[in-house]
């Protein structure tokens, strides 16, 4: 991607984008061996299961997410996760 692309797709972008895709460009540009862990003394990471699973969405739908993806510079399965995640996290009725 160009520098212009890179300038473009900022401006496309919702400020949540933007940041969602600097930490993706962040976490895919480090090696985790490579952080301060001595400092970490509390931290527990856990990475949760995953089932794998079939879903149907109009296709207009699955290409909006693509572009979004793209944009917040994460995959699209990615964005569909946090979606899922921040909707269930919210309180019914709101």
């Amino acid at each position: 991607m160009s520098a212009t692309q890179r300038v473009a797709d900022k401006r496309l972008a919702s400020p949540r984008e933007r940041d969602l895709g600097e930490l993706a460009r962040h976490f895919d540009a480090t090696d985790a061996g490579e952080l301060p862990w001595e400092k970490a003394e509390d931290a527990v990471i856990e990475r949760p299961e995953l089932e794998q699973i079939s879903l149907r969405l109009p296709k207009e739908d699955l290409d909006a997410l693509k572009r979004r993806a793209a944009r917040a510079g994460v995959g699209y399965t990615t964005l569909i996760r946090m979606i899922v995640r921040h909707y269930l996290r919210v309180p019914a009725g709101r």
